[in-house]
């Protein structure tokens, strides 16, 4: 029987004190980490619609050639996919770790597989074919009458 995994996950469910007070200091550092990065993530929205609002008042309505105007515009759709891209990541990266906080045993498991874990390698054996080798003609025994 494995009972490995049922050990690990018998330790997970009964901290010690040690182990408590540690996962108590994850928790708060988890809500100061959200509320640190939800405040830059609020300042940096603030600060691309502003430089997008200035692009489009001075770069694309202020332009005197349509060339002008065409690259503001090109910037401005820059800086919006830009940071688009960059939340993307964040938002991906974020559901990674959280999938990893799930099942933390498992992925040790899947990471570094012991020498007891690793299959055997096997000669590779064919599976017989039902049409090899029925293009051979069979034997034919000569029948000769004698009279």
């Amino acid at each position: 029987m494995n009972l490995e995994m049922t050990s690990i996950s018998l330790l997970e469910q009964f901290p010690t004190a040690q182990r408590a007070s540690l996962q108590k200091r994850e928790r708060m550092l988890e809500r100061f980490g959200q509320v640190a990065f939800g405040g830059f993530g609020i300042v940096l929205f603030l600060a691309i619609s502003s430089i997008i609002y200035w692009i489009v008042t001075q770069i694309i309505l202020g332009g005197k050639t349509p060339l002008e105007q065409f690259g503001g515009v090109l910037l401005a759709f820059f800086i919006i996919f830009a940071f688009l891209a960059i939340t993307y990541v964040v938002i991906n990266e974020d559901l990674k770790e959280r999938k990893q906080k799930l099942n933390p045993a498992l992925d040790k498991v899947l990471e570094n597989p012991g020498p007891a874990r690793v299959l055997e390698d096997k000669p590779f054996e064919p599976v017989p074919s039902i049409v090899e080798d029925t293009t051979e003609l069979l034997a034919v025994e000569n029948k000769t009458r004698e009279l």
